[in-house]
């Protein structure tokens, strides 16, 4: 008789379903996961299902996998889907850390889904469940719900979040936090995956809409937003809270002045530092997380006495936490106010009906294995023999992957009764259901076509339209039971299994292939760019096109005399002979002598922030003078030989007849598939962009930009396998031995199942080592060899070079990078490089060299867990041991060189069993360097260190640091220290240590603050890592170009070098220069309308530099959606930006307005041609004329109604747009002067 799909899982379903006590037997790996899904999916019973982990990571695994067979993608566990994972606050309240915000947020918002009886099944840890939270009732009274037409003033509304826990922020890119504009109020509630635009109509809430936070664009509009608090610290019950402090203090004899101060800090309603550990005051009391469960919840959980155990450990540390703090004279709660009691934990665990147990244990005296408890059995294998054949196969060098999977899928479908892991009767002769799992389209497009070229036949790829959106387990309850029998399905799955009762197989890529890591899909962000002014504070240093070197003092509102015509892109002078004044926004910019310019913001784009490679401030220029412009003839000079010699290698390149390496086959097919992530964007961009390069004759010469972990190797290793592959040996060049040592590694582990051989080259070899692999080399009997500059050395000779690999060239001396200079005439040579540089130098390096720029950030980043916290030996101690009982190091980072003995001697006292060493720059070299080796290869656990951390060290082992004196760091340091850490699947935690969290300036409470809350970059950090991209050109370019760069600043360098490039390579220039606009019409921005002027600034840029009126219109579009009802002087403003962009397409001189007259001065290179000027009177009906003396061409326009201009600004626009159309707008014609 045929199975039914999934029969083996229905006594379980039975079980949970009657809540009979049962004991459920070998159900566990990626089979739970099908088993909770089914579960979660029973017809028979709408009470929602909870399943209690071991701890947090084991929690994520399991909602993983039950999302894989329901359909739940991994990013949405946390918000919006009928899985429901709840995080655990991960910190002791009795240690000196304040908990991440983000996790905070987080658990509160799944209380709120609880409440809203969304979820069918919840997921957490027993951590988790210790911890108390606030009551079901109390935290009711926390939420609202606003709708739309729904009562409720904008600062009711802004009191309620920030009582609420949010932060006010300029600009919403994050969960917890708020902004408001005018009518206007941005909120991220951290229930919704997306920020929510509230407008109001008096006191009515008009509309709502949810917003991209990377774009601040509005997607839809909905008519409810759920908001619930963002903190538990929140008073619920009608305590004296100022009493209860009190009595606190006096129970656990705390000194009155902390008392009071903790009295006085509650007053002022600031969240502070130690406030968490008061949680329970807050309330009448702090209940069980299971009290917000409805009471018919069906319980499931494996090793109910492993766990109980687990908790009792748990609940003694907690108690020994709460012992210390009292010593060290903290007011704190008891612990039975904040954690789960011991009995209450054993009765919960032990009155759960279904259990699950990897060994048939009996224990009388336990609940776990007690005879009232039936015991069901699932045939369960976990494919042991085939992962062991897989693992055989990844050691052998046939390159042949998939050849055990193949058999086995061909023993089940000829001869049933061979199943790996598992016997079936030879009676029995049920088909098999095999499913393929991999972790996304790409891969599972590519496993589908290596199976079909094994010769699998009748084999399906299932799409995510069309599969993962419903869940494997719909297609095990349907799909599956018709031919094809073998499916490969995108999606993540712990483990694959074999179910006999089931009749199924499911195998996933990391039993193929090896260790998948997990990556969330991570969004592009619109980083504020090195052009972006948001950031811009009076005092500030900027760059203007004409006088150079100013400083910026403000933004002003002024009624300014507008010369007639007589303007020019110098800014005006308000002593200037007045024609009409017209009242508009005007940047102040001051020079040497403390002479002012009075730059119109339709001008703004004229400036840029000065940003160079030190801290060094710059001498400012004189206002029309001679100084800067003879920096800029000087470095112009400069610019220019630079790429002349650029160019020539270029041209000698192209001309040269190199080796076109063939397609790419089936092996490298199997060696893509062992990358175990899936390709960013970026990433998949400049590996397609690599490999084209290697498919043409000419020899590649390409730079590779990205931060630490952006997945360049990855870029470098497929270019690396398809050249060895093809015949041809590769050498791989990095700057340190450190670097090589990790090179080498990473290679050797990719291509260990492949016939590829690998060597390394280093002054770390023995001589006989060395000769050794000189002469492998020789003889080409290597095929990819890694090394410093050794491998430059005369001696070293290949057989036959195909590819070089140089990381870090910058790095290199001045005779390395010669020998670089000759490479790239005959071999194919790929750069990488650690160091970020702008997005403008890469625009005008793209006429030199082939870049690619991989800027999508992996989301493993999103994992460090960040706290703030006193310099403590309690928190160092825990924090340290912690990583230690995992296998992981450490980085403990210094501000300074003094006193970081002093800080290695009290981490060896506090764990003595710890290997700590100590690298910093003023160490000799060689010592330096043997450190840091070290520590890569785990000698140490402990690395103390300044900021010299090598910014080119991928260490995943390296999961904790702690940042001392953090206050004394600056944002983006923060940032990128930060990222040293976090690269691995484990939970990454960085502590962020003061000496006084009380007496901190507000400036370092506002980093400190930031870096802790913010996951992502955020427009504030763009700006402060412009610092680290410049100093990053300056490597790229050389010492002489940095000194350029920091002469001019950055945007005015970048300009010379675009012009520079295209004229040497003859392409068309443009030569567009911006019209003075002189009209008269109020057109601004109103500060009540934008009231930030930083967020004022960064609208006026990018309406002036628009390229066209498309682009304007974009930027109106987007002031309306984030600020509302345009005022008509913004309208006014955007359209006359829109003239403006058209006189520059048509290289007006001038516009102006006045009355009924628009007049339009033409400059010589104008591409509209004479005679059609000359007939402009007869085309247009006498609307546009050409005035006496031919220089200006006269519009007649309707006259304004009262102060709106609108429509007379319309008419100036289609004027433009018509001449433009009579226009010869050829490029090459067009690109010539006359």
């Amino acid at each position: 008789m045929a199975h039914q799909p999934l029969e083996a899982i229905a006594p379980i379903l039975s079980a949970l379903r009657s809540g009979r006590r049962t004991r459920v037997l070998g159900a566990d790996g990626g089979y739970r996961g099908l088993l909770l899904a089914r579960a979660m999916a029973d017809p028979d019973t709408t009470a929602p299902l909870c399943y209690l982990a071991a701890d947090d990571a084991s929690a994520r695994a399991v909602a993983a996998d039950v999302g894989f067979f329901a359909g739940v993608a991994a990013g949405e566990l946390e918000q919006g889907s009928r899985i429901l994972l709840i995080p655990e606050i991960d910190v002791s309240p009795y240690g000196d850390v304040s908990p991440d915000p983000r996790a905070v947020g987080s658990r509160l918002a799944a209380l709120e889904r609880l409440r809203a009886g969304e979820a069918e099944l919840i997921v957490t840890s027993l951590r988790s469940l210790l911890r108390k939270t606030i009551p079901a009732e109390g935290f009711a009274s926390l939420c609202q719900q606003w709708q739309t037409e729904g009562e409720l003033g904008r600062e009711e509304a802004a009191a309620f979040l920030i009582a609420a826990g949010y932060e006010r922020v300029d600009v919403v890119g994050d969960p917890g936090s708020f902004a408001i504009r005018g009518g206007i109020l941005d909120v991220w509630v951290p229930i919704e995956r997306f920020p929510a635009r509230l407008e109001w109509w008096g006191d009515e809430i008009e509309r709502i809409r949810v917003f991209d936070p990377d774009t601040q664009r509005s997607l839809r509009e909905v008519r409810t937003l759920r908001v619930h608090p963002v903190r538990e610290t929140i008073a619920t019950s009608e305590r004296d809270l100022r009493l209860a402090v009190l009595e606190l203090g006096d129970s656990i004899e705390v000194p009155s002045s902390k008392t009071r101060q903790v009295i006085d800090n509650l007053a002022s309603g600031v969240d502070f530092f130690g406030v968490d550990a008061l949680t329970p005051i807050f309330h009448d009391q702090l209940v069980p997380l299971w009290d917000h469960l409805p009471a018919d919840t069906r319980w499931y959980l494996d090793e109910p006495e492993a766990l109980i155990g687990l908790g009792e450990r748990m609940l003694d540390e907690i108690e020994f936490e709460h012992r210390r703090a009292l010593e060290a004279k903290h007011l704190v709660a008891p612990p039975p106010q904040f954690f789960v009691e011991r009995e209450r934990l054993r009765t919960k665990i032990r009155e759960t009906a279904v259990v699950g147990q990897r060994l048939d244990l009996y224990d009388p005296e336990a609940g776990g294995g007690s005879p009232d408890r039936k015991l069901l059995r699932v045939d369960l294998g976990h494919n042991l023999e085939l992962k062991t054949k897989l693992e055989a196969a990844r050691g052998q060098k046939g390159g042949e992957l998939l050849r055990p999977v193949v058999e086995h899928i061909r023993a089940l479908g000829i001869h049933e009764d061979a199943v790996l892991g598992g016997q079936l009767d030879p009676g029995d002769r049920d088909p098999w259901d095999v499913i393929l799992v991999a972790p996304n389209l790409t891969h599972a497009e590519r496993l589908t076509a290596m199976l079909r070229s094994y010769g699998i036949t009748g084999l399906a790829l299932d799409k995510p339209e069309a599969a993962s959106d419903r869940g494997a387990l719909q297609q095990l309850g349907g799909l599956a039971l018709t031919q094809p029998r073998v499916r490969v399905l995108p999606g993540r799955l712990s483990e694959g299994f074999t179910s006999v009762g089931d009749r199924l197989l499911i195998v996933s890529e990391s039993e193929i292939f090896g260790s998948v890591a997990r990556r969330k899909q991570q969004r592009r962000k619109r980083g504020a760019g090195l052009a972006s002014l948001t950031q811009l504070n009076v005092g500030d240093y900027v760059v203007h096109l004409l006088h150079g070197v100013g400083r910026y003092m403000g933004l002003t509102k002024l009624a300014m005399p507008m010369p007639g015509g007589a303007g020019g892109p110098t800014g005006l002078d308000p002593r200037a002979p007045s024609a009409k004044p017209i009242t508009g926004d005007f940047v102040i910019v001051e020079y040497a002598g403390k002479d002012k310019l009075y730059l119109p913001v339709h001008r703004i784009g004229e400036i840029d922030r000065f940003v160079a490679a030190d801290a060094k401030p710059p001498k400012l220029d004189k206002m029309g003078g001679q100084s800067f412009e003879k920096k800029a003839g000087k470095i112009r000079a400069d610019v220019r030989q630079m790429a002349e010699e650029l160019l020539q290698i270029y041209a000698q390149r192209e001309a040269l007849s190199g080796h076109a390496f063939p397609p790419t086959e089936e092996m490298y097919e199997e060696f893509e598939q062992t990358f175990p992530f899936e390709e960013t964007p970026d990433q998949a961009d400049a590996i397609d962009n690599v490999q084209r390069d290697l498919s043409k004759p000419q020899p590649m010469d390409r730079l590779v930009c990205g931060d630490v972990g952006f997945g360049k190797t990855e870029v470098a290793l497929r270019a690396a396998f398809r050249v060895a592959a093809a015949g041809k040996q590769v050498a791989v060049l990095a700057p340190t031995t450190v670097l090589v040592q990790q090179h080498y590694l990473t290679f050797s582990e990719r291509m260990e199942a492949f016939p590829i051989r690998v060597g390394v080259l280093n002054r770390f070899a023995t001589e006989a080592d060395r000769k050794h692999t000189i002469k492998a080399l020789r003889d080409g009997d290597i095929d990819v060899v890694v090394g410093t500059h050794r491998l430059l050395g005369r001696d070293v000779r290949f057989k036959d070079l195909g590819l070089v690999v140089i990381d870090e060239e910058q790095r290199f001396g001045v005779k390395q990078k010669e020998r670089f200079k000759q490479l790239k005439t005959s071999v194919d040579v790929l750069t990488l490089t650690a160091t970020p540089i702008p997005r403008t130098l890469h625009m005008s390096l793209l006429g030199l060299r082939e870049v690619s720029m991989i800027n999508t950030a992996p989301s493993d980043r999103l994992a460090v867990r960040t706290y703030l916290t006193r310099h403590s030996d309690v928190v160092l101690d825990e924090g340290i041991r912690r990583e230690l009982a995992r296998g992981g190091q450490i980085f403990y980072v210094v501000p300074r060189v003094m006193g970081i003995e002093e800080h290695a001697v009290r981490v060896r006292e506090l764990c003595p069993e710890a290997r700590v060493m100590v690298a910093h720059g003023q160490m000799p070299p060689e010592l330096l360097e043997q450190t840091m080796l070290d520590f890569v290869e785990h000698r140490a656990d402990v690395l103390i260190s300044t900021t010299i951390i090598e910014s080119g060290l991928d260490i995943p082992r390296a999961n904790t640091m702690f940042i001392a004196n953090a206050d004394q760091f600056g944002l983006a340091q923060l940032y990128q220290l930060r990222g040293r850490i976090g690269r691995s699947k484990l939970r990454a935690y960085c502590y962020l240590m003061v000496t006084s969290l009380e007496r901190l300036s507000e400036d370092a409470r506002r980093r400190l603050e930031a870096i802790q809350r913010h996951s992502e970059l955020g427009s504030g950090f763009n700006v402060a890592s412009q610092d680290l991209e410049i100093r990053g050109a300056g490597d790229l370019l050389g010492r002489r170009q940095s000194g350029s760069i920091q002469a001019i600043g950055f945007e005015a360098y970048a300009r010379i070098l675009g012009e520079a490039v295209a004229e040497l390579r003859g392409d068309p220039i443009s030569y567009e220069s911006d019209p003075e606009l002189a009209f008269d019409v109020p057109a601004f921005l109103p500060d009540t309308y934008v009231e930030d002027v930083g967020q004022r600034l960064d609208f006026y840029r990018r309406l002036s530099t628009a390229r066209d009126a498309d682009e304007v219109r974009e930027v109106m579009e987007e002031l309306h959606d984030r600020y509302g009802e345009l005022p008509s002087e913004a309208t006014h403003f955007g359209l006359m930006m829109a003239c403006k962009s058209y006189g520059r397409r048509l290289r007006a001189m001038s516009l102006e307005l006045g009355g009924m007259r628009f007049s339009i001065r033409l400059g010589p290179q104008t591409p509209l041609p004479a005679e059609v000027a000359l007939g402009l009177a007869d085309a247009t009906d006498g609307r546009v004329r050409l005035a006496s003396g031919g220089e200006r061409i006269i519009a007649t326009i309707p006259n304004r109604t009262g102060k709106d201009c609108s429509r007379q600004l319309e008419v100036c626009e289609n004027v433009l747009a018509e001449l433009l159309t009579f226009a010869r707008l050829d490029t090459a014609v067009a690109g010539k002067r006359r």
